[in-house]
């Protein structure tokens, strides 16, 4: 039986799982400590600084986390970053508050360099850990693990703020990366390939050039992180930074709480039923689901009371949920093992290349044109890119139209010429939350 339960009486990806578990929580600790202790001591300016030196950071060197995730052992690298993380966090812990702005922001780059480490390694590991017929639950656990997770630990991060202080909850969120090595360095996952990595700047660049060329010789998985890119640029990179001052000026403070507690809800509901679809056009679900987003933006730009506006995050949020579950087992089973860390590094960089841009200009241009034209550019963009990306063969079935079920598509040769890149017809999008659809942080915490 393919379940749940058998899932996780396997103690290697029972161990694996506990490990994301507690990285998670503490990931959401940062999140509430790190404000409280930055803002008063050195106002937002000094504070956006230290997140912008976080975030280009971690897109710089995404790519590069994908090469790396694919020459090495996955459950090693996953150690590595949380050894830069943790160094990262002790920084911020020692100089977030005092001293010269270059040391919380230098702290925060090794920050953002262990998330464009860890999170191709992790994507790229499960399958490793996981066989085929459990994989869809698998990704549906880690999914809602994700938004279980961060929401139970900013409240624990709050509640410690409280209680012992910012600093206090970063000293905890520290004692995190321990249990997360501890599991790591117990499964000891071998690398994929069998030859040592070849040395030299030029062999690196060679194989994330052969990353893009398993992209690109996959039309629907290229068209769909396109989406994404589109997706987060017009809708959930300004929902994520609009959603917050809107919801302040009608609701009050608790506003926002409850709208980020609702895409929470939504989040795990649908990431629980994305567990237990199974179907031969799993594209066709992937899109359709999304089609509540589109009241994400309407009830930004339309004066709707907040309870109605919390069914639409849950509803939104959940079809997210179901989307990112069908995408990310769509390309662990299409993409060869072996090149898995760089097509998850190209679905990240999808997504975030683009949001810091979308995150800045949209307050000054919802501004500028209004909210209702400002929200109803972005349905319309939402609605075109969800469904033109079924002009690209293989995005019904999420997977190569020459597979058949149960195939792997092989991987592209080393020395094979670059493929064309889609036609101009099919326009590209992709699917909210999270690569492909819109990251996870983007979300509405």
């Amino acid at each position: 039986m393919n379940s749940l339960a058998d899932l996780l009486r396997d103690r290697r990806y029972l161990a694996f799982w506990l490990g994301q578990v507690t990285s998670v929580v503490g990931n959401a600790l940062s999140l509430v400590a790190l404000p409280a202790l930055i803002l008063p001591a050195r106002g937002p300016a000094a504070f956006a600084l230290v997140l912008a030196a976080e975030a280009v950071a971690g897109v710089l060197l995404l790519l590069a986390g994908g090469v790396v995730a694919d020459r090495y052992s996955r459950s090693t690298v996953m150690a590595v970053a949380d050894v830069l993380r943790m160094v990262g966090v002790a920084g911020l812990l020692a100089f977030g508050a005092y001293g010269p702005l270059w040391l919380p922001m230098t702290a925060a780059c090794l920050v953002g360099i262990g998330g464009a480490l860890y999170e191709p390694a992790h994507r790229a590991a499960l399958p490793q850990l996981v066989a085929e017929p459990l994989r869809q639950r698998a990704n549906a656990l880690d999914s809602a693990t994700k938004r279980f997770g961060a929401a139970g630990g900013a409240l624990a991060g709050a509640a410690l703020v409280v209680a012992v202080g910012p600093r206090g909850a970063l000293l905890i969120d520290l004692a995190t990366f321990a249990v997360s090595l501890a599991t790591l360095a117990w499964l000891r996952l071998p690398p994929i390939g069998g030859d040592a990595p070849t040395p030299g700047v030029r062999a690196l660049l060679d194989e994330a050039r052969q990353g893009v060329r398993e992209v690109r010789h996959r039309p629907w998985a290229l068209v769909i992180m396109l989406q994404g890119t589109v997706q987060v640029f017009f809708l959930f990179g300004p929902n994520y930074a609009l959603m917050p001052i809107v919801s302040l000026d009608r609701y009050g403070p608790a506003g926002y709480g409850w709208l980020s507690a609702a895409a929470s809800v939504g989040m795990v509901l649908g990431s629980a039923v994305a567990g237990r679809i199974s179907s031969r056009r799993p594209g066709l679900w992937a899109m359709n689901v999304l089609l509540p987003c589109a009241l994400l933006p309407l009830c930004l730009a339309v004066p709707v009371p907040l309870p109605l506006w919390c069914a639409a995050q849950v509803l939104a949020w959940g079809g997210i949920g179901v989307f990112f579950v069908l995408w990310f087992t769509a390309l662990q089973s299409e993409f060869p093992a072996e090149v898995q860390g760089r097509v998850f590094s190209l679905e990240s960089i999808g997504n975030f290349a683009l949001q810091p841009i979308a995150i800045a200009a949209a307050p000054m241009i919802a501004l500028t044109v209004g909210l209702p034209l400002f929200g109803a550019v972005a349905v319309v963009v939402l609605l075109i890119s969800t469904y033109a990306v079924f002009a690209v063969p293989g995005t019904v079935a999420l997977r190569s139209p020459a597979r058949r079920d149960g195939d792997r598509a092989p991987a592209v040769p080393a020395s094979a010429p670059p493929a064309s890149a889609p036609p101009a017809s099919a326009p590209p999008a992709s699917a909210p939350a999270a690569s492909a659809s819109v990251p996870e942080a983007a979300s509405a915490a």
